[in-house]
């Protein structure tokens, strides 16, 4: 008995991003380091069609971290005791 060739799940971007949430609700400020993790968990085992589904995933959640998380050039810095460099 053929079985043929193995199905391949196509995901949407809704899956994605249904994925990038759950990981910012799971794992908070270690969800890239999480996901990273079973990136070369499932590149070792050789599964890479969820490597490529989980880099995807990944990819977003580092891009909403670089929106939510502009750097530190981009926010003003504050300093205790200070005005912050403003003069009245």
């Amino acid at each position: 008995e053929s079985r043929g060739p193995p199905q391949v799940k196509l995901h949407s971007e809704k899956d994605v991003w249904n994925q990038v949430r759950e990981a910012e609700l799971r794992y908070g400020d270690q969800a890239e380091a999480r996901l990273a993790e079973r990136i070369l968990d499932l590149t070792a085992k050789e599964h890479f069609e969820e490597v490529s589904f989980w880099s995807r995933v990944a990819a977003r959640l580092k891009h909403l971290h670089e929106i939510k998380l502009p750097g530190p050039t981009l926010l003003p810095t504050l300093q205790s005791g200070t005005d912050g460099g403003r003069t009245p």
